[in-house]
């Protein structure tokens, strides 16, 4: 059932697994400039997992979300979202990345067979569903090859799982100049952990995750939240802000057409039964 809300005040949904109190602060204090730009009252939730906030959004029971790309495909296929803004991060892509320890060995991917895997979420592109279909093409049966696998629900888990030896490889994203050089990544700005990490492989382009408003929210209202959202970096402290929140400059709208390589991607894995894995449980 749809949860009742008045256009005069929105729900905006997000995946706060391991969100920080300062990062939880910074969405509320960014949603609130958005929405004193837009007319509008804006409330925030944080919920654990991209899935919950894809399920929240496509039912109407939240407004507006920020959807990494599997779900946003989703959510676009059944016709439940319209793509406001996505996060400008040096460019309109990033890559898929995997990390292991500093001191373990690099080169073909079949180095990672036997190894602990860690994932980031079933439904996320970077953290999950890019890297399994490239281990894939590369021979690797992915659904056996590795000693064990679990999801750790957010990127920054993940990094810390290689990071203290709890996994062998990682799946993360990982920001790239044009040569070559790291400029971004869930680990970049923590020292203790960057030394203990190095990066494995990297994986082609991924198209940025969404903010996206639910398909029956008003249209008037929903292109002043968009404007609000783009302008945010006229403002000192609404840049501040993005980069904050969103680890970006700015944000510009998205062009659908450029998820159909992943949506084909992510289709043909489902279809050949590479996105099923029989996850190691944590027995807390």
């Amino acid at each position: 059932m749809d949860m009742p809300v008045s256009p005069a005040h929105l729900t905006f949904g997000y995946a706060a697994a391991d969100a920080s109190d300062d990062v939880a602060l910074a969405m509320a204090e960014l949603m609130g400039l958005v929405g004193a730009s837009a007319g509008v009252g804006i409330g925030v939730t944080g919920l654990p997992t991209y899935d919950r906030v894809a399920q929240l959004v496509h039912k109407g029971e939240i407004d507006l979300a920020w959807v990494s790309p599997i779900p946003f495909i989703a959510l676009v296929r059944s016709e439940s979202v319209v793509p406001l803004a996505s996060p400008q991060r040096g460019g309109t892509h990033y890559h898929g990345a995997i990390i292991v320890a500093a001191d373990a060995p690099v080169g073909a991917l079949s180095l990672l067979e036997h190894k602990r895997a860690a994932w980031v979420d079933r439904y996320s592109a970077a953290g999950f569903v890019v890297p399994r279909i490239e281990l894939a093409k590369a021979g690797l049966d992915v659904k056996t090859v590795f000693a064990s696998q679990r999801f750790y629900g957010s990127h920054g888990a993940v990094v810390q799982a290689v990071a203290d030896g709890s996994a062998d490889f990682g799946a993360t994203f990982v920001r790239l100049a044009p040569n070559g050089a790291i400029v971004g990544g869930p680990w970049i700005g923590h020292p203790e952990v960057e030394r203990k990490l190095r990066i494995f492989a990297t994986f082609g382009e991924i198209p940025p995750d969404v903010i996206a408003a639910r398909d029956g929210l008003d249209e008037g209202v929903r292109e002043r939240v968009r404007a609000a959202l783009l302008a945010l970096r006229a403002s000192a402290r609404g840049e501040e802000l993005v980069s904050t929140v969103f680890g970006a400059e700015g944000l510009f709208v998205p062009n659908t057409a450029s998820y159909e390589t992943l949506r084909q991607e992510a289709s043909d894995a489902v279809r050949d039964d590479l996105l099923d894995i029989e996850e190691e449980l944590d027995p807390e």
